[in-house]
C-alpha cells in the first residue's frame, strides 16, 4: 500500500492534473491518493465564510471559485458541460445551500463548514477527469472515516475510531477488487474530518499532509510520497534563497524538528504517526519522479548535510509584564499559556527574565487580540509586529552574519545545532 499526496499548489493546471494521472497510472497498487483544494482556493473560501459569518456580501468571492473551478473543467475535459453537472454542479448548489443558513455565533465552526468545500470541489473535478480517462478508482469522502474532536479549525483524531473505519474501506475495495488482484485506488480528501455529532472540521492550514499520514498509519503501509515543485526537501526555500541543495535522507527527528521550525515541505504533524510505525515518507519530485527525493525514515546513522535556513514571516513579538511587578515564575507563566491554549495561539519562540515573559507568534490578529483583551487586567502588554523569525539548523558564524547583517535582532537564542533570530 502507497500512500499519495498531492497538494494544491501542484494541482493548479490542467498539465499537472494531467501528470498526476500518469503519475498513478504507472504507480504501484493498492494506493490511497489525498488531494488539496486545487490553486489557493482554500484562500478563497476562507474570504467566503468570513462574509457569510459576518453576513456580508459572498457572491464576488463565489464567482472567482466558481470561475476557477469551471475553468479547468473547460481546459481539461473533453466536455465540461456535461462534466460539471456530474459531480461539480451539485456539489456547488450544496454550497449555496449552506451559505442559506445561519452561520452560528462560533467562526471556527462556521469557518470549517465552508473552507472544507475547497478539497470537496478539487476531488469532484478529478473523479470526472478519471472516469473520462477510465483510471478505475474508488472515491471516498474523507469526512466517513476521519473522526475528530470538535476542535474546529486545528481538530484532534480519535484513532481508534478512525483506524476502525478507513480499514473497513480498505476491506471493502479489497472484496470489489478481487479480479483486479488487490489492484484498487482509493481517492479522497486532505484536511477535513468530521465530529461524531457530523459537524465537518479541519485539521490545520496545510493538513492534507498530516491526512495522508493518518491513512499510511492505519493502513500500515509500505511508504508514503509526497509530491512537490521541487527536487525533495531543500536547505532553505528556493523562493528566498539561491543556490539551494537536496538533503537525500534525514530521520524521523530531524525532519520533525525542521517542520516545528516552520519548514514548508512538511507539515508538523505529519511524522508521529510515520514513526510510531516505521513508515518511510518520501518527498519526490512531481514534474521528474523518476528523481531521487528525499527519503524521511529510521535511520541510525544518516550522512552530515550542510546548514539549514526556515524563515518564518508575519510574525509578533509580544511581550507581558505584570503589573504589580512580580517575577515571572511557574504560577504565572501557566496563567499565561492557559490564555494562549483558550485562543488557540502557537508559540513559535519564547524568553522570559526577571519581570518579562516574550513569546513570537504568527500574527493571527483575531486571536491576538482577544488574547491581549483577556490579559491586560494583569499583565503590561508590549508588542512588535512586521518581524520576521529565523531559524538556522547547524550553524556556522558564516550563516548567522549572512541572516542578521544590517538586520535589529529582537531576540536570539542559540543552542548546540540551532540559532535562532527574531528579526525586525
Amino acid at each position: 500500500m502507497i500512500v499519495h499526496k498531492f497538494g494544491g499548489g501542484i494541482l493548479k493546471t490542467p498539465e499537472a492534473v494531467r501528470q498526476m494521472l500518469s503519475i498513478l497510472e504507472t504507480g504501484p497498487l493498492p494506493a490511497v491518493v489525498v488531494v488539496s483544494a486545487l490553486n489557493k482556493m482554500t484562500n478563497a473560501f476562507e474570504g467566503v465564510a468570513k462574509s457569510w459569518f459576518n453576513h456580508e456580501d459572498m457572491e464576488p468571492g463565489m464567482q472567482l471559485i466558481r470561475g476557477y473551478h469551471f475553468d479547468m473543467a473547460c481546459r481539461l475535459l473533453s466536455d465540461p458541460d456535461e462534466s460539471w453537472l456530474r459531480y461539480m454542479k451539485p456539489m456547488f448548489s450544496e454550497i449555496q445551500s449552506k451559505l442559506l443558513e445561519e452561520p452560528g455565533k462560533v467562526f471556527d465552526r462556521a469557518y470549517d463548514q465552508i473552507v472544507c468545500y475547497g478539497e470537496l470541489l478539487s476531488t469532484a473535478l478529478l473523479r470526472t477527469y478519471f472516469e473520462e480517462n477510465e483510471l478505475d478508482y474508488r472515491y471516498l469522502d474523507a469526512r466517513s472515516v476521519i473522526r475528530t474532536d470538535e476542535v474546529y479549525r486545528d481538530a484532534g483524531i480519535n484513532w481508534d475510531e478512525t483506524r476502525d473505519l478507513i480499514r473497513q474501506e480498505r476491506d471493502s475495495a479489497e472484496e470489489d477488487a478481487i479480479e483486479a488482484k488487490g489492484s484498487y485506488l482509493i481517492l479522497t480528501q486532505g484536511f477535513i474530518g468530521s465530529t461524531n455529532s457530523g459537524d465537518t472540521v479541519t485539521l490545520g492550514r496545510e493538513g492534507s499532509d498530516y491526512t495522508a499520514a493518518i491513512f499510511a498509519y492505519c493502513l500500515d503501509a509500505t511508504e508514503t510520497w509526497i509530491w512537490k515543485d521541487v527536487p525533495g526537501i531543500l536547505n532553505a526555500d528556493p523562493a528566498e534563497f539561491a543556490d539551494t541543495e537536496k538533503i537525500d535522507e534525514m530521520n524521523y527527528l530531524e525532519a520533525i524538528e525542521l517542520a516545528y521550525f516552520g519548514a514548508k515541505v512538511i507539515h508538523p504533524k505529519t511524522i508521529k504517526p510515520l514513526q510510531n510505525k516505521a513508515i518511510p515518507l518520501w518527498v519526490r519530485d512531481f514534474w521528474h519522479p523518476e528523481g531521487s527525493g528525499t527519503r524521511i525514515a529510521d535511520l541510525k546513522t544518516i550522512r552530515p548535510t550542510g546548514t539549514v535556513f526556515i524563515t518564518k514571516k508575519n510574525q509578533l513579538l509580544i511581550s507581558f509584564q505584570p503589573r504589580d511587578f512580580s517575577f515571572i515564575v511557574e504560577d504565572m507563566i501557566s496563567e499565561i499559556f492557559a490564555q494562549l491554549s483558550k485562543y488557540r495561539i502557537k508559540v513559535n519562540l519564547m524568553q522570559h527574565g526577571a519581570v518579562s515573559f516574550s513569546i513570537c507568534v504568527t500574527a493571527d490578529m483575531d486571536r491576538v487580540n482577544s488574547l491581549i483583551q483577556a490579559m491586560l487586567p494583569r499583565f503590561r502588554i508590549l508588542y512588535n509586529s512586521d518581524l520576521e523569525l529565523v531559524t538556522i539548523r547547524r550553524y556556522t558564524p558564516q550563516a548567522i552574519e549572512k541572516m542578521t547583517a544590517g538586520r535589529r535582532i529582537m531576540i536570539q537564542q542559540l543552542s548546540r545545532k540551532t540559532a535562532r533570530f527574531v528579526l525586525a
